[in-house]
């Protein structure tokens, strides 16, 4: 039972994989261009709506999606699918319609005190919040049922809306960060009606269809989630307003755009495990028991670590490098900070796999008051530390707060569903990732920025880990199997 749930787990994963590739490589592609087009100011004005966008998309849908996850089974389970899916449906453009009425009206009213670069962003902010957050919750449906490729699908037509429209205003029009919005808008709202019609499939999308009593689950269920969603995104965002309070503009932009990098560099691996773990565990915990999930659990934390240490120790070894290839010149000298960033990423993911026991147990209220106390921590180390140091600061309370977050919820897990860590496993991934570095860091000591040495860089870091993890036996000989076996399907197709 617990090879099929990691052989289902790791399709979905695979599946997901692009839904992070896609805006990982996009970045890649964009950055450059935005980064050249966009001056550090601008930029941070953008930044500072997107984190304000954000936080109403929290507000607005933080308690609906994880309730999609938890409940779908459930509802499946008892026939209850119509109410599932209206009460889904109804619920997300109610709170959205609301939260963007209550936001565009108070910004209405702050206007003469807002800076007049920071307002006129705020039209398409809303727009693209109204689009955006829909398709992300409804979408949620499609994850929570296993659904894993056309989940994807979606995901990735997004992007690449997203992507080709932004470019198109920002390189070829001169809208600056405005086109990043718009652009934002226009991908997310050609795909709304096809997400609504893929919904339909599941059940009712009448109003009169809507459970009363699945929305009171839903509120006592997520809106504790919701209050840890906003911790969240003080632990990710508030440094923004407290580095454009007490520095300057352009320092969040020059902090964003390496904070952005390193994230969705990491996020490239850790949300598809992490976008698979959620699903299979409520079902295998539902279906087959806590021992089974107890097991699939520490498996998660297996694969999880064998793929993001070694990225995390290779981002750290090619970090002036890779910066000078995709940012424009007034953004390279903050690469001091993208391994900093990734290792933070690297600890929330391992947060979500710990608190996976509190979720199953519905213990909600854990998470919240866990993510609470990272969150008042960071502020609170910010607020003290970033007037004198700046960005850089920043980024080193950011990853303290991750590392707070992740030892609180590992601690207050245990008593729902303890987290069993393969220590042998992790000993030899740190062994093969620290000797990559090392080659790295020996190897490439003259290297210049250039998109061929960069390439380099990768291809010998690949090699060097590849080699060790199968030399030292962290791949497992039916782990190995089904790599070939996959390889030899992909080649065949």
């Amino acid at each position: 039972m617990l090879k099929n749930a990691l052989r289902s787990a790791g399709r979905d994963a695979l599946t997901y994989f692009p839904v992070r590739f896609l805006p990982a490589l996009t970045s890649l592609i964009t950055v450059p261009v935005f980064t050249r087009f966009i001056d550090p100011a601008d930029y941070g004005f953008f930044y500072l709506v997107s984190a304000a966008t954000s936080l109403t998309t929290t507000l607005a849908t933080g308690w609906i999606s994880p309730s999609v996850i938890r409940y779908y089974w459930p509802c499946e389970k008892e026939g209850k699918q119509d109410g599932f899916t209206a009460t889904t449906l109804w619920l997300a453009l109610a709170s959205v319609g609301s939260a963007a009425i209550v936001v565009g009206l108070a910004v209405l009213a702050l206007a003469p005190r807002l800076d007049p670069s920071l307002t006129r962003l705020v039209p398409a902010a809303l727009g693209a919040f109204l689009a955006s957050s829909l398709v992300t919750t409804l979408q949620q449906v499609q994850r929570a049922a296993n659904r894993a490729k056309p989940y994807a699908r979606v995901a990735n037509t997004v992007t690449a809306l997203v992507t080709v429209v932004s470019v198109c205003l920002v390189w070829r029009v001169g809208a600056g960060s405005l086109g990043i919005l718009l652009g934002t808008l226009t991908g997310n709202a050609l795909v709304l009606p096809v997400v609504i019609s893929r919904m339909h499939r599941d059940g009712s999308l009448s109003p009169g269809s809507v459970d009363r009593g699945l929305v009171s689950e839903y509120a006592s269920y997520g809106l504790p989630i919701m209050l840890a969603n906003i911790s969240s995104w003080a632990l990710v965002l508030s440094d923004r307003y407290i580095l454009g309070a007490l520095r300057d503009a352009a320092e969040v932009g020059l902090y964003s755009v390496t904070y952005s990098l390193g994230e969705k560099i990491m996020q490239l691996v850790v949300t598809p495990l992490v976008l698979t773990m959620g699903p299979v565990m409520v079902q295998t915990w539902e279906k087959q028991g806590q021992k089974l999930a107890q097991q699939v659990q520490t498996q998660f934390t297996r694969y999880y670590l064998m793929v993001t240490l070694p990225l995390l120790l290779g981002m750290q070894a090619v970090a002036q490098e890779f910066m000078a290839v995709f940012t424009g010149p007034d953004y390279r000298s903050a690469y001091h900070v993208l391994g900093i960033v990734a290792a933070g990423s690297l600890c929330y993911g391992l947060t979500q796999i710990a608190g996976t026991g509190v979720a199953l147990h519905k213990k909600s209220s854990i998470i919240m008051t866990n993510t609470m106390l990272a969150a008042g921590f960071q502020i609170g180390a910010n607020l003290l530390l970033v007037p004198r140091f700046g960005y850089a600061a920043a980024a080193w309370n950011t990853l303290a707060s991750y590392l707070l977050l992740l030892g609180v919820t590992w601690i207050r897990s245990r008593p729902y569903m303890a987290w069993h860590l393969p220590w042998t496993d992790i000993a030899r991934i740190a062994g093969a990732s620290g000797i990559m570095w090392v080659v790295l860091a020996l190897a490439f000591r003259e290297a210049t920025g250039s998109v061929w040495m960069l390439l380099g860089q990768v291809g010998v870091g690949i090699a060097v880990y590849g080699t060790l993890v199968f030399a030292v036996g962290v791949v497992r000989r039916d782990e190995r199997q089904a790599v070939w076996e996959f390889l030899r399907r992909a080649v065949r197709r």
